[in-house]
């Protein structure tokens, strides 16, 4: 990781120096910074949104989206499988059917969260 600059880059002195060690030290590693640009790579594919979306209203089987999206079962299980990985969503038994749904975790609820607020944009804006 690259060292601070003691000098700021703008060539002047801060007026709240407090301001910014408070700042500089909430900023991730670059380990932690590896691994959110991750999820945020992994959660940037319109599959996965648009599962997530579904997931965000209903826990579903594998063969219900595939059928929603028009994509064969072992494609959107790839997807699945790729979100599973980051603890975004999660499955359970059910017979035989598999059925996933978000994970209810801080993850999950940002995810659910976020694609509340887009979708409320989106419709603001088309009703606009």
């Amino acid at each position: 990781m690259k060292e601070q600059n003691a000098t700021p880059i703008c060539g002047e002195s801060h007026i709240d120096q407090q301001h910014e060690d408070e700042i500089r030290a909430r900023l991730p590693g670059e380990d932690e910074a590896v691994d959110a640009a991750a999820i945020f790579a992994h959660l940037s594919d319109t599959t996965r949104v648009r599962l997530l979306s579904m997931l965000a209203v209903s826990d579903m089987c594998v063969c219900e989206m595939a059928d929603l999206l028009g994509m064969s079962q072992p494609a959107v299980s790839h997807h699945l499988r790729i979100l599973r990985q980051f603890d975004v969503i999660r499955f359970r038994k059910w017979g035989q059917r598999t059925v996933y749904y978000l994970s209810d975790n801080e993850i999950g609820d940002m995810v659910k969260r976020l694609l509340h607020v887009v979708l409320e944009e989106n419709k603001e804006r088309d009703n606009g």
